[in-house]
């Protein structure tokens, strides 16, 4: 009986084995999406989701950025990128610059999931060693809203996913990607000059202010003058105490997103209008308050962005 368990016990490895290779997904030359649904297990490092991969041998995590706009965007100080060519410079939004470079010297790249790619072209890439300092020392990149253009995204922060569903007609009529949540609120939002950033209305108090929202944050408020002392004076916004590194934070209270869905945020980083400049030239935004919805907000939901239809679902947690 023994020898027939361990040989049952030997069968089914084996035969779990075959399965999980049976389903490697391997594509070659350009990082896109493909399959009708992808699950990615993420890694929340301080505000940011990460995913884990292996380029070229080398293990290190990709930031899941929707900021980022080309589908990939590697880090040339974690993994050694022969032949890579200056192409310009980058910005962040935080302002630090950086000369981006161009390769296509990505042999293989290996998600935790088991999705790969193999002989990348055309791949960008940077010396983000000031990333590694300040976030995680296996920083390997981005991931950014090309490489899941075409898919209605998913944002479980408490469980630790990101699910990612191909948009197709029959997908837009049943709606699969809600089955079982509880759907909150289903708020509109616009796009400017970049296809990447959702953009939606605001209402604090009496102080409009155009909202973007973005995985590469804490999230952020910055306020008209005028509007700010009304909103302190309103107990709209107060002291949110200081962070680890000596910044000041604020909560904000009784957000209106939208028309239609209430909410607060506590511990939101205040900027200066000078602060904005990046995010207000390359979004085009002339609003006087402008906010971030990041970490902050959705760390406190989860939620579904539809692209195609212009709209974000807010779901229970």
């Amino acid at each position: 009986m023994k020898k027939i368990m361990i040989a049952f016990l030997l069968c089914s490895t084996q035969l779990v084995a075959l399965a999980q290779l049976s389903t490697v997904q391997v594509y070659e030359h350009i990082p896109v999406l493909h399959g009708d649904s992808i699950v990615f297990p993420i890694t929340m490092i301080n505000a940011y989701p990460f995913v884990s991969v292996e380029v070229n041998g080398i293990k290190g995590k990709l930031m899941f950025d929707n900021g980022t706009e080309a589908a990939l965007n590697l880090n040339d100080n974690l993994v050694n990128l022969k032949a890579k060519k200056k192409e310009g410079k980058g910005n962040f939004g935080s302002g630090q610059s950086f000369d981006e470079n161009i390769t296509d010297t990505i042999a293989e790249l290996k998600f935790i999931n088991g999705l790969t790619y193999r002989n990348l072209l055309n791949i960008k890439s940077a010396k983000l060693d000031f990333l590694q300092r300040s976030i995680t020392p296996d920083l390997m990149g981005f991931i950014g809203y090309n490489f899941f253009k075409g898919y209605i995204l998913k944002l479980d922060y408490l469980r630790r996913k990101i699910t990612l569903y191909k948009n197709t007609g029959q997908r837009s009529s049943s709606k699969d990607f809600l089955n079982g949540e509880r759907v909150l609120a289903i708020i509109n939002f616009e796009l400017r000059s970049r296809p990447n950033i959702p953009l939606v209305h605001v209402k604090i108090g009496s102080t409009d202010v155009l909202g973007a929202f973005d995985t590469g944050q804490f999230g952020m408020v910055q306020l008209e003058e005028n509007a700010e002392k009304e909103l302190k004076a309103n107990g709209l916004l107060i002291p949110g105490g200081i962070d680890g590194y000596g910044e000041e934070l604020l909560n904000v209270n009784d957000i209106i997103i939208d028309g239609t869905f209430k909410t607060n945020m506590i511990g939101t980083p205040p900027i200066s209008l000078k602060g904005t400049e990046v995010f207000r030239k390359a979004l085009q935004i002339e609003e006087p308050s402008f906010m971030c919805f990041g970490y902050r907000f959705l760390d406190q939901y989860k939620t579904v962005w539809d692209y195609a239809e212009k709209k974000i679902y807010i779901l229970e947690k």
